[in-house]
């Protein structure tokens, strides 16, 4: 994504995954991108059970004269948006562009919510984002990149009892990283 926002900003993203972290990292890239791309202001709409999707449509559709770019973000916490969902999020697909930055997030999508008509439209259009969990033998490198990248440089034990002690937890794992960073500076880490 980082190598992707060096480029270019796309009319819309879908950004899905069940690992905290990483969606919410990808999406402060996308959010800052924009900012830098002059987009003003910011819109989060979030799709529960009731929720109003003529109300979202008309929102995007609600510019002044003088009207700030903007970014239009909707989080779909089932990843499923049903009928009429599907049909606002293809409307808002289609609107996305130089004025409108539309983000779509949610939880890793099961197949047929990835081969569904919205998912397609933003594919087409954009970038669809899926980001995977890291796996208990992914850990230990991830955790190794992530330390070098704050100028840590762990010895392997130092990497393998991070690893073993947040048993999977990124958001633990990242925290442990950060107090390191915090303590030691920059550094050797044993």
């Amino acid at each position: 994504l980082s190598s992707y926002l060096i480029k270019s900003l796309a009319p819309c993203y879908l950004v899905t995954g069940d690992e905290f972290l990483l969606v919410s990292e990808a999406l402060d890239s996308i959010r800052e991108k924009a900012r830098e791309c002059s987009f003003a202001s910011r819109e989060l709409h979030v799709a529960t059970p009731g929720f109003d999707w003529a109300a979202l449509k008309a929102s995007t559709e609600n510019f002044s004269l003088f009207a700030d770019r903007r970014i239009i973000e909707l989080r779909l916490p089932t990843g499923k948006p049903g009928k009429i969902g599907s049909a606002a999020i293809i409307d808002l697909v289609e609107q996305s562009g130089p004025e409108i930055l539309f983000i779509v997030t949610g939880p890793k999508l099961d197949r047929s919510s990835v081969a569904s008509k919205w998912a397609k439209a933003i594919d087409q259009k954009g970038i669809s984002l899926p980001l995977w969990s890291i796996g208990v033998r992914e850990l230990p490198g991830w955790v190794a990149n992530r330390m070098r990248s704050v100028d840590l440089h762990p010895e392997k034990d130092a990497v393998m009892l991070i690893a073993d002690r947040v048993e999977g937890n990124l958001f633990a794992a990242h925290q442990e990283i950060e107090k390191l960073r915090l303590i030691l500076g920059k550094g050797k880490v044993s």
